[in-house]
């Protein structure tokens, strides 16, 4: 089994030098063009050679085994049509172009696309395309594309970026994301003349619930707090975030005063309903928030810090009379 499959292989690669070799012209040096596919074939990339018209026209086994398709199904069809639809425009621009300009010797790469497998599943590569020289082509331009699988570096990289972005314990934003995002919205809130809303939020006696309930118990509450708020938010872009401790934080693009604080009274009733009871507890223990609410609009701020600011100090009024309640600066 194994012989006839070596020997299949090498039937396909003897099939794909001979259909390259009859589809270029005479004036090319079939020898040299032989004997760079000779060494592609055997080598540990994936690498194949495609014409002044993005066809194929020789293809390696790792590269066959990127698309998912046999080598004699993938030699005489267009590789653009293998790249996700949002690099296709870019490459077929980048042919054309090399087409008004043929002298310049086309070299392009390495660049991350996603290729399109039989399967119609993606995967990350790295692409890089180069011309190969005139004198292996003489009159006949071809393109040496070489690609590697870079799919568990996108992978990994996506986890780093999660753990970068997120608060380990609650899953939601942490300081330093929040941090960018009032930036942003509020460089958007002052060119769009739109309001930006902030609502900082803190556990009532929430050391008094660690001291009865012990730390893990209170490492559930605050996840319990953090899911609470983030299904009040009213759009894509809100964004809680864990602000430190058992402090949270709420920013609101486009939100005026009003909205935020139906937002932030919504908050503070379903944070009062939160059920314990699969944690282990009693049903009878409850938890409140106090909020302290700003909101920028019509320059009211001068800059993001001071709208944080605003609402620490509501915040710290809403504490100071009480705790569980709303206080707008």
């Amino acid at each position: 089994m194994s012989n006839n499959n070596e020997n299949s292989r090498a039937n396909n690669t003897n099939n794909a030098v001979s259909a390259l070799m009859s589809s270029i012209s005479n004036t090319v040096n079939n020898e040299k063009i032989s004997a760079i596919i000779n060494v592609t074939n055997v080598m540990a990339d994936a690498i194949f050679i495609v014409n002044a018209h993005g066809v194929f026209e020789s293809v390696n086994p790792i590269a066959a085994k990127f698309f998912n398709m046999p080598l004699e199904a993938i030699i005489g069809k267009k590789w653009q049509s293998f790249l996700q639809e949002q690099y296709r425009d870019d490459y077929n621009y980048m042919f054309e172009s090399w087409k008004n300009n043929y002298q310049t010797p086309l070299n392009h790469g390495p660049k991350e696309v996603k290729i399109i497998k039989a399967n119609g599943n993606f995967l990350d590569v790295e692409l890089s395309i180069s011309c190969l020289p005139e004198s292996v082509v003489a009159n006949t331009p071809l393109f040496i594309c070489i690609m590697h699988d870079i799919s568990k570096h996108v992978k990994k990289y996506k986890v780093l970026e999660n753990v970068a972005k997120l608060d380990h314990l609650t899953g939601i934003a942490n300081r330093c994301t929040l941090e960018k995002t009032i930036i942003k919205n509020w460089q958007e809130c002052i060119v769009n003349k739109q309001p930006l809303s902030f609502i900082l939020i803190d556990i009532d006696y929430f050391k008094l619930f660690n001291d009865n309930f012990g730390h893990v118990k209170g490492d559930k509450c605050l996840q319990k707090v953090a899911r609470t708020i983030e299904e009040c938010l009213p759009s894509k872009d809100s964004l809680v975030a864990r602000y430190g401790g058992e402090e949270f934080a709420v920013v609101l693009p486009r939100s005026h005063i009003s909205n935020a604080q139906m937002i932030a009274k919504r908050i503070q009733d379903k944070i009062l309903n939160i059920n314990f009871r699969d944690i282990g507890l009693p049903a009878n223990v409850k938890i409140s928030v106090s909020q302290g609410l700003a909101c920028e609009y019509d320059n009211q701020y001068r800059t993001s810090e001071a709208l944080v600011c605003a609402a620490d100090t509501a915040l710290y009024r809403a504490k100071s009379e009480g705790r569980n309640k709303l206080c707008i600066r």
